[in-house]
């Protein structure tokens, strides 16, 4: 049913980036000598490409189940609006000589992700205009050809950013009040998720937001939701709160992840395991064999609460790890048709497909290769999956 062709004509196709990954799988294993690690690194890829995409190959439909795709004109009003955000603190100099960001909207009490005014927002960071380098490097370890070419981006104007990824509280808030039905509720198929047992990605029917196949706190972060879903949450945030809340663009999140960083990660190649929950060696007896698990332990088989992890110099939690994360971004294969300069959104233009948009920053069930800065995919908009999330943005 499948075809494994790697053709360059196929990259736009709704399993395109399934059919790539596959190849990659296929040439991690060197003639006459397996090289172990870039054999466990191509397949944990491969596992989470399967688990991203699989609605998006298996159930075609699932794309337009809640709703249409809104026009390219509204998602790039989105991105251009404007909202009052408590202006930034003086910079703080931070002992890599970086500077922190401004500080968050005021946050409860022991609690550095939800804001204190009671109406549901969640605390959020504001980011100062800047530049840098968006993509990898061909040098980069564990690189791949969908995050270049690295071009410079300027970031012309300060934003917001939730300081944390969305939580199971703050959506449940929204489902209560809305009475909505997420893309896995509908029709009752469930979310896809991993099955440590068969040691395998099923879709499984009774999945969802509020049960996605593993046990989560409301301080967790929300996982089997579509971007459907997302945009949802984010239109009811904006009418309940007067700002216009958003997803980030792709440039915007990276250039929030990178937190004046040019290295693959934020933290550098030290201590994953303090400030990422990826797979380390506690996930080891659901991981599938040949999976590449970091050198150490982070204590959280699945999804952590957020906030636990050493943030970014920006002061962001869970940027890489924990979930993968939304985008507003339409999928483009790579940056060589002429993606933006600015840090908007890039749509249709150039060969998008907007039946996919952009995720980022890895999960749970990702090693060391995945949880990088540049690291990119694209999802079908109705995929709804137990290791992808959101965070939220505002227009300054």
């Amino acid at each position: 049913m499948i075809d494994l062709a790697d053709s360059k004509s196929q990259r736009g196709e709704r399993c395109g980036l399934f059919e790539q990954f596959l190849a990659r799988a296929r040439i991690a294993i060197p003639p006459r000598k397996k090289n172990r690690v870039a054999v466990a690194a191509g397949l944990g890829r491969l596992f989470l490409v399967v688990l991203i995409n699989a609605s998006a190959c298996l159930t075609a439909a699932a794309g337009n189940q809640n709703g249409q795709m809104p026009a390219a004109g509204d998602a790039a009003a989105a991105v251009t609006g404007t909202a009052a955000v408590s202006e930034p603190e003086k910079a703080k100099p931070t002992p890599s000589g970086s500077t922190q960001q401004g500080a968050p909207s005021v946050s409860q009490a022991g609690d550095p992700c939800h804001g204190a005014d009671g109406n549901g927002a969640p605390a959020m960071v504001v980011i100062r205009p800047g530049r840098f380098d968006m993509g990898s490097p061909e040098t980069e370890a564990g690189r791949f050809s969908v995050e270049g070419p690295q071009h410079r981006v300027t970031m012309p104007r300060p934003f917001a950013i939730s300081r944390c990824e969305i939580t199971v509280g703050q959506f449940a808030q929204f489902i209560r009040e809305t009475g909505y039905q997420t893309s896995a509720e509908a029709g009752g198929k469930g979310c896809y998720v991993w099955n440590p047992e068969k040691r395998a990605v099923q879709q499984q029917p009774g999945t969802h937001w509020h049960n996605p196949g593993f046990s989560q706190g409301d301080d967790h972060p929300v996982v089997c939701v579509s971007w459907v879903d997302a945009r949802r949450y984010v239109d009811w945030l904006s009418q309940r709160t007067g700002a216009l809340y958003r997803l980030p663009t792709e440039a915007e999140w990276e250039y929030a992840a990178r937190a004046d960083t040019d290295t693959a990660r934020y933290y550098g190649d030290n201590s994953p395991c303090e400030y990422a929950n990826g797979l380390g060696r506690e996930a080891q007896n659901i991981a599938a064999r040949d999976w590449a698990v970091a050198e150490c332990t982070d204590a959280h088989v699945y999804t952590a609460p957020v906030g636990r992890f050493t943030p970014n110099l920006f002061g962001l939690y869970d940027m890489l790890g924990n979930a993968w994360e939304w985008t507003l971004d339409c999928w483009h294969p790579d940056y060589a048709e002429k993606p933006p300069r600015d840090g908007s959104v890039w749509l249709a233009e150039n060969g998008g497909a907007c039946d996919r948009r952009v995720v980022r920053g890895g999960s749970w069930n990702n090693g060391p290769q995945v949880l990088r800065a540049a690291d990119r995919l694209g999802s079908s908009t109705g995929a709804a999956d137990g290791l992808l999330g959101f965070r939220v943005a505002r227009a300054l």
